[in-house]
């Protein structure tokens, strides 16, 4: 079922060059933030000129510091190289885009999130059956050192996970599969209540945008869910 995809990275092929911050960036909504907009790019312009005059009477000490400068950038941008290729990696050992999921069967989607778990270091499995308790993957994260246990929703456009539908996958995590790490995986989105209760609960949610991230770019699960990849150890 799994499609392999020999291109290695087929959209926005300079996105990762672009920081992450920059994509957050937004115009200004009222008078008070265009005011504030204003202001900041005041202090910016008058900062840009004091370090020009600067620059000009310490052309030793400019010259250092530029030096300085492209070190940190051909730093940072090594860093997110390596990053990229190890996505680009990702994407062409195993992904779909969100029409190819949304024509899966509830079935085959259920394999396919155990096949990107297991793409992203899990040692995920199938569970999901009549009587799974709401359990369809579950898995062996060996970084974080937790067990998954994954819900699966393949909806259409009209259908919303509810929170009723949240609240059971918490209620079965840990007395059925001994799981502290939950996730819920839909292509549509989530109601309003199931994901203030998600919240309140740690539990971790996947909507359709983010699902196009994780299935259709190559992104992590762990750069996803903004988790930490560091180790975690189970109280003994």
């Amino acid at each position: 079922m799994a499609r392999v995809r020999p291109s290695p990275f087929h959209e926005h092929r300079h996105r990762w060059l672009i920081p992450d911050w920059v994509t957050r960036l937004r115009l200004p909504r009222n008078a008070g933030e265009w005011g504030y907009t204003g202001l900041g790019a005041l202090v910016a312009a008058l900062a840009a000129g004091l370090a020009v005059k600067q620059a000009i009477a310490h052309p030793l000490i400019a010259l250092a510091a530029l030096a300085g400068v492209w070190w940190l950038v051909d730093r940072w941008y090594r860093a997110r190289w390596a990053r990229e290729k190890v996505r680009r990696e990702r994407l062409a050992a195993l992904s779909w885009t969100i029409g190819e999921l949304d024509d899966m069967t509830w079935l085959n989607f259920e394999v396919a999130v155990r096949d990107l778990m297991r793409r992203d270091g899990i040692e995920a499995e199938h569970v999901g059956k009549t009587g799974d308790f709401s359990g369809d993957v579950i898995g062996l994260d060996p970084v974080l050192g937790e067990s998954w246990m994954v819900q699966v929703k393949h909806y259409g456009p009209k259908s919303k996970v509810t929170s009723d539908d949240v609240q059971k996958v918490a209620g079965a995590a840990w007395p059925i599969y001994r799981a502290k790490l939950t996730l819920v995986v839909t292509t549509n989105t989530y109601t309003r209540d199931a994901r203030r209760f998600a919240t309140k609960a740690g539990m971790h949610l996947i909507d359709r945008e983010r699902l196009v991230d994780w299935a259709g770019r190559g992104i992590h699960l762990y750069e996803v869910l903004g988790i930490a990849p560091r180790p975690q150890r189970s109280a003994s």
